[in-house]
């Protein structure tokens, strides 16, 4: 997921929004880059309101899996444990 992905998606920088599908109520990196100033780097990332906001790397957030598909693909299942999504 870029950062530019979660702003498409409905993410806000710097507010709270919990309306929009990729709130889970957690904090995950995006793979955008911010800064590198030669020894430090910083990240996009969204937070655990939604937001959308930058940090040092050094901390531990989580990430995301994002998968592009065409939109002739057809996907089948509920995408439980015992009836995944099966892309067709």
């Amino acid at each position: 997921l870029t950062v530019d992905e979660a702003l498409a998606g409905g993410g806000k920088g710097g507010t709270i929004n919990r309306n929009y599908y990729l709130y889970t109520g957690q904090t995950y990196w995006t793979m955008s880059p911010f800064y590198f100033n030669g020894s430090s780097a910083y990240e996009f990332y969204v937070d655990s309101n939604g937001g959308v906001d930058y940090s040092h790397v050094y901390n531990a957030y989580g990430v995301r899996p994002v998968l592009s598909l065409k939109s002739s693909v057809m996907l089948s299942g509920s995408g439980t444990l015992n009836d995944p999504w099966k892309v067709n």
